[in-house]
């Protein structure tokens, strides 16, 4: 978002609670929040508003806000984001030497620590002949 947008959110702001929007406002919400889309900014500063909780809005309301403003833009706008990955999964394998899941099992884990920057299928090789 740059220093325009920010400057009329804050003419929104200023609209319900009346505060003093000048330059120094502007420069100061700007470092906060500029990361954030000004439709995303807009969405948060409205569910920020309904918040019994807020009081006094401030950058950080819309910063909290900001990922619900944006599910919820991307629903309204019929962009479904799957809450799940979709596809098969393969239950995890156990470790001989514990019966842990072998993620969890730490020791199995630091033993397969040196193969880290191998490929995924050298990985599977040691871990099926040293460890499953």
């Amino acid at each position: 978002m740059n220093k325009t947008e920010v400057a009329k959110l804050l003419d929104e702001i200023a609209a319900v609670d009346n505060r003093k929007v000048g330059p120094e406002q502007v420069e100061a919400w700007h470092g906060v929040i500029s990361q954030i889309p000004y439709d995303i900014a807009r969405e948060a500063l409205r569910m920020a508003r309904k918040d019994e909780r807020t009081t006094w809005l401030e950058p950080r309301h819309i910063v909290s806000w900001a990922k619900d403003a944006a599910l919820r833009l991307d629903r309204e706008a019929g962009r479904n984001i799957p809450q799940e990955p979709q596809g098969e999964f393969v239950k995890q394998p156990h470790c001989r030497a514990h019966g842990k899941a072998l993620l969890t099992c730490y020791t199995c884990c630091d033993r397969m620590k040196h193969l880290a920057d191998k490929p995924k299928s050298q990985i599977l090789l040691y871990a099926r002949e040293h460890i499953i």
